[in-house]
């Protein structure tokens, strides 16, 4: 009898044991460079902060579902497994105010399957500013105006008046011509937009995306289709990259272009000059 409970006994741990490694067992993800968003899985800080009168108060504990854009690695080494800065990315202006996102980041330490997962975004163009018209780099397209998709689900739209009141001639570019700062650091980012709805739902379908909303968007050629949804068509048509010289400078960009309710827009995915 004294055999038997302690075989029990000896099963059992072995048992619990065996559970405890699968439950506790994770998967360093800094070795794969090719995760641009994650999903949380499980509740914990990821370098964000409340805002109290524009500055950093309380760590927030990210909830579980949450999408995050990965936007530096540092790797494993002998002593410690990889970390990574998240950032919400494009979030709404509304949630902007509440939410502190140190510029330089933080980097967090449990960057591996047991609180993440990589995610592709469900809507592509989520966090890209579209601009209307085509890029010629002229300046024909400066201050047209801009929408954009943010991670938490607004469309948000930029009037020319108020690209132009903030100088803001592009994604790329604000500031008075050959002044400009970084582009990271451009008002568009921050600053109020003429209008912001929240997108109800949304379809995709190869390169055809289609938003619905409650309130039209004044500048935008969405169609009413029923007594409470408005329907926005937006086809993404291709992406080019171009270099232009002047003597020993050289600049080159890259943009993709859409069909935006049957007008064009582009955005501007990548500039670069030297000489």
């Amino acid at each position: 009898m004294l055999k038997k409970i302690a075989l029990s006994l000896a099963f059992g741990i072995v048992l619990f044991t065996s559970g405890a490694i699968a439950v506790n067992a994770s998967t360093d993800l800094g070795n794969n460079e090719n995760i641009q968003y994650v999903k949380v899985k499980k509740p914990t800080f990821t370098g964000q902060y409340t805002k109290v009168n524009g500055q950093k108060g309380q760590r927030i504990i990210t909830p579980k579902g949450t999408i995050l854009k990965i936007m530096g690695i540092s790797p494993a080494t002998n002593s410690r497994r990889s970390q990574a800065v998240f950032s919400l990315g494009q979030i709404s202006y509304v949630k902007q105010q509440r939410i502190y996102q140190p510029k330089n980041g933080v980097y967090i330490r449990n960057y591996n399957t047991t609180y993440f997962k990589p995610y592709s975004l469900k809507l592509p163009i989520r966090g890209q500013f579209l601009q209307l018209g085509k890029y010629a780099n002229d300046g024909s397209e400066h201050y047209k105006p801009i929408f954009v998709v943010t991670m938490d689900g607004y469309l948000q739209y930029y009037s020319q008046s108020r690209l132009k009141h903030y100088q803001i001639q592009n994604n790329m570019s604000y500031g008075k011509q050959g002044s400009g700062g970084a582009a990271v650091n451009s008002p568009l980012f921050t600053i109020k937009p003429t209008q912001s709805v929240k997108i109800t739902k949304f379809l995709v379908k190869g390169k055809y995306d289609t938003l619905y909303y409650r309130t039209p968007v004044r500048g935008l050629a969405d169609k009413k289709v029923t007594k409470t949804y408005y329907r926005l068509k937006i086809n993404q048509l291709g992406t080019i990259g171009k270099t232009w010289h002047s003597g020993e400078d050289f600049f080159s960009a890259r943009w993709t272009n859409y069909n935006v309710g049957g007008h064009h827009f582009f955005y501007l995915g990548d500039v670069e000059s030297g000489d």
